[in-house]
């Protein structure tokens, strides 16, 4: 007897179909709402602009680390370590026709001179030492040499004086005396001042990151509109974007300065960060022997309430019955970069356009562009002060331009424009710049007017840096008496690592200013005459051209 075998076939597991068709769902829906995040479709014009003014400032703050970060390697090596530094400045050059025959011959002279400075700082032992040469026809015509430290400044002039002059801020009373003047007890230097002023970025974010939060907490959503598909153009670029406007009534921004101010007032972080700041520029000034009288803690802090307070009682003060509203109106790209903001009023009726901040940043690959102004309100055209920036980098090399204009009344106060190409190749930095420049001098009734170039290279060393250039000015209408321009050439070097050392000073080298006597006068006077006989013999031809017929 046969027995029939059932048999079932097998059945396909769906275990791995499905998983599949789950990861590609999830794929397909992250994908989906990558999309739908980055055209901000189911975000409220509020989020959008809030979104958009973080990532702003994110990118604000990363830039200014950035360059924060390459001024400190630039400095590092001026600051941890002794540096020794040569500047030339040759080939003077003056265009000018000057009537006085005497003023004519010092203009000749100057095409042979040459100007030969060495200096010499150790930031760390608070030294510097250094001397300024005065080249004529290649021959060394005069030297100033000095040297300073912590309470001593000493010079010498060898082809006049063997010894050194020196002043030493320990004999303040006796320099009281002789100068009717009070003295530090020691000099300050540019590194002291930094270190009591600075304040690290995290400092500065976690103050001011409250307010932010306050002013987002505080914006209702009537308050944000937005406009799609609006068109941006600047300086030949051109982006799709979208227009998003904050308004603020009279009483909406009232509101918001009222909080922010009270808020300002009762923040200790705030007047922390203003008052240690103070405190650490006192303290220097006091310890350095500089005439500065330092207010108390308790001083500080009522003035600096008294000061938020009289903001208080003017918001409270300064109130109308207008339709003026203060709107700031940003075109955003799709990537929530600010491309460009204004912000206005509207006028009391509530229909002008009063623009008093109109700014245009943007990168594009490697373009990037940024135009701050600030405006008069109630006169766009009658006052202005604007920056712009515009540059393209490609393959390491920068070209672009950069303008600053001033503007008072219907007069331009200051006017500069700068082309300039920059190029930089392994250690080689140059950089070749145009500019002309117009400004108004309030002790002359035309304005000044020049246009010059300048270029520079600079080639990094192991052990420093060496560097030339040069200078070219061009007066516009000069006045008939002074030069059409004037043209030099520069050289300089720096070497890292370089011990300097400061002169032992003792009676055999030395003169102390604060104590000399009449008999050590009479002394110097001699030398200084027999000096200058003997200088002038060795230079008789040069001394000969300026002796009066």
């Amino acid at each position: 007897m046969e027995t029939a075998t059932n048999v079932t076939p097998p059945r396909k597991s769906l275990k791995k179909p499905l998983l599949i068709a789950g990861v590609a769902a999830v794929v397909v829906l992250g994908g989906l709402g990558t999309a739908f995040a980055k055209l901000d479709v189911f975000k409220s014009a509020k989020t959008i602009y809030l979104q958009s003014e973080a990532e702003s400032m994110l990118k604000f703050s990363d830039d200014i680390s950035q360059a924060y970060g390459k001024y400190e390697d630039y400095m590092k090596p001026y600051l941890e370590q002794p540096v020794h530094s040569s500047m030339e400045i040759s080939d003077i050059n003056l265009d000018a026709t000057i009537p006085d025959p005497e003023a004519q011959k010092i203009l000749d002279l100057l095409k042979s001179a040459k100007f030969v400075m060495q200096s010499n700082v150790d930031e760390q032992k608070r030294q510097q030492s250094g001397n300024i040469e005065v080249h004529l026809s290649d021959k060394k015509l005069a030297t100033l040499e000095y040297f300073l430290n912590d309470t001593t400044l000493g010079f010498k002039l060898p082809e006049f004086y063997s010894k050194y002059g020196f002043v030493d801020l320990k004999d303040r009373d006796a320099l009281k005396e002789k100068l009717g003047q009070d003295l530090p007890k020691r000099f300050m230097t540019y590194n002291d001042l930094y270190k009591a002023v600075s304040i690290k970025q995290d400092e500065v974010q976690s103050v001011l990151t409250p307010y932010a939060l306050l002013y987002a907490n505080s914006l209702k959503d009537s308050q944000v509109t937005l406009k799609k598909d609006v068109a941006f153009s600047e300086e030949g670029f051109q982006a799709s974007a979208r227009e998003v406007t904050v308004s603020f009534t009279e009483e909406e921004a009232r509101t918001l300065a009222t909080q922010l101010v009270e808020k300002a007032k009762t923040d200790t972080k705030l007047f922390d960060l203003i008052y240690t700041r103070y405190h650490n520029v006192a303290t220097l000034m006091a310890d350095s022997g500089y005439a500065f009288e330092e207010i108390s803690k308790e001083e500080f802090k009522k003035n600096y309430d008294q000061g938020f307070d009289d903001m208080l009682a003017d918001l409270k003060e300064n109130t109308t019955t207008s339709n003026e509203q203060l709107k700031m109106v940003m075109l955003i790209d799709n990537d929530h970069q600010i491309l460009s903001r204004k912000l206005l009023f509207t006028g009391e009726k509530g229909n002008e356009e009063q623009v008093f901040l109109n700014t245009v940043t943007y990168k594009n690959a490697g373009d990037s562009y940024y135009r701050y102004s600030l405006l008069n309100p109630e006169a766009t055209e009658k006052g202005e002060m604007s920056f712009t920036y515009k540059a393209s980098e490609k393959s390491g090399k920068t070209t672009g331009n950069v303008g600053v204009i001033v503007k008072e009344a219907d007069a331009e106060v200051l006017n500069l424009k700068s082309d300039f190409e920059t190029t930089k190749e392994d250690k080689k930095e140059s950089g070749n710049y145009n500019f002309t420049l117009a400004f108004q001098d309030e002790f002359q009734p035309q304005p000044v007017s020049l246009s010059g170039t300048i270029t520079m290279s600079e080639t990094k060393t192991d052990k420093g840096a060496d560097a030339d250039g040069s200078v070219k000015l061009t007066f516009n209408d000069p006045d008939p008496e002074m030069p059409k321009g004037i043209s030099f050439k520069l050289k300089s070097k720096a070497e890292f690592g370089k011990a300097l050392e400061i002169p032992a000073l003792n009676a055999e080298n030395s003169v102390n200013l604060a104590t000399v006597t009449d008999e050590q006068m009479m002394e110097i006077q001699q030398e200084v005459g027999i000096s200058a006989q003997k200088f002038m013999e060795d230079n008789a031809e040069l001394v000969q051209q300026f002796m009066v017929p």
